[in-house]
């Protein structure tokens, strides 16, 4: 009969447990991460008519001038509406380009500030029971950020049970990129922007996680890699800056502006050419599910799509698979 100890030594028990407290993390992180959802929803009056055809109902759309947090727009000619409650698909009036609207209680509508350095609520209610500071009502988180966390954290601490030199600043940086990625993910989906507020602080977080993890014990120090993620950075946030300068109606700059942290990312685990490769596949799974849609009558032509979720869902396959996303010889 096996002792306790050995017991609590079992390769399988220990994985075991690894993703079961690690999906329990992901339950809470997605129930702060969920609230930040709401935040940036759209302005449009309770009750305006949804467009027939439409992927996703009026109230859950907004897009935004592709010089700021917008995500993939086609090219219809279109201008996508800048401010409070312009409606979806309306032409802005000439000269009127004044960015997204900032993060605002989904309740009394006023402006909440977010910390400079970390992508939360300045306000302390907020951050602790989510309640807004103006007028105190809650507001809830959202349910797919935290099915969607719990089931990528539990993923994660599988992907690191199994790795024998696996290195916890490295696992906590991934866990970072979930953490942050899955409500860009929902908030882009919903209302075709990449918040500043989300995506800057993000960076400095990852650079020191993905910094520690390359350069102490047990992975480090290897220059390499930290190298490679710096070079698969820089890369791929150029090549996505030149795609919106060639083409800014079918790329937003908020894409330009979160490609630099899947990127690095992506460098980190398969350097340079594995970023250029996520990048491939992030824009093929964007086009191929943009086709089905289209066949499904879910989408048109002139409807804006995401692209920002395809681009983290990217970052984070290349991180778990440890190399570029291609058939190795």
């Amino acid at each position: 009969m096996p002792t306790p100890s050995t017991l609590l030594l079992h390769p399988h028990l220990w994985a075991a447990s690894v993703v079961v407290l690690l999906a329990l993390l992901g339950v809470v992180v997605g129930q702060v991460n969920g609230r930040l959802v709401h935040l940036f929803g759209p302005a449009d009056p309770p009750g305006a008519p949804t467009p027939r055809g439409s992927l996703t109902p009026r109230a859950d759309r907004q897009v935004q001038p592709a010089r700021d947090d917008a995500t993939a727009v086609p090219d219809t000619g279109t201008v996508p509406g800048a401010g409070e409650g312009v409606p979806d698909g309306s032409r802005l009036p000439s000269g009127a380009d004044e960015g997204p609207p900032p993060p605002r209680c989904p309740h009394c509508r006023a402006e909440l500030r977010f910390l400079r350095w970390f992508p939360a609520v300045e306000a302390r209610t907020f951050r602790r029971r989510g309640a807004c500071p103006h007028c105190e009502q809650v507001v809830r988180s959202h349910p797919a950020v935290v099915v969607v966390t719990a089931v990528l954290f539990g993923c994660v601490g599988l992907w690191a049970a199994l790795r024998p030199d696996w290195c916890p600043f490295g696992v906590l940086a991934v866990l970072w990129l979930t953490a942050v990625g899955v409500p860009l993910a929902v908030i882009d989906l919903r209302v075709m922007r990449l918040p500043d507020a989300v995506v800057l602080p993000a960076y400095p977080v990852a650079a020191v996680l993905i910094g520690a993890a390359v350069l102490l014990p047990p992975e480090g120090p290897d220059t390499g890699r930290a190298g490679d993620a710096l070079a698969g950075m820089v890369l791929v946030t150029v090549l996505y800056w030149l795609l919106w300068r060639v083409h800014s109606a079918g790329l937003g700059f908020g894409d330009v502006k979160l490609s630099g942290l899947t990127a690095l990312y992506a460098g980190w685990a398969a350097g340079p050419l594995g970023a250029l490769v996520a990048v491939f596949w992030a824009f093929a799974a964007f086009s191929l599910v943009g086709v089905v849609l289209m066949a499904l009558r879910r989408l048109t032509r002139r409807d804006p799509f995401p692209l920002g979720p395809f681009m983290l869902a990217a970052a984070l396959a290349t991180v778990l698979a440890g190399g570029a996303l291609f058939p190795q010889p």
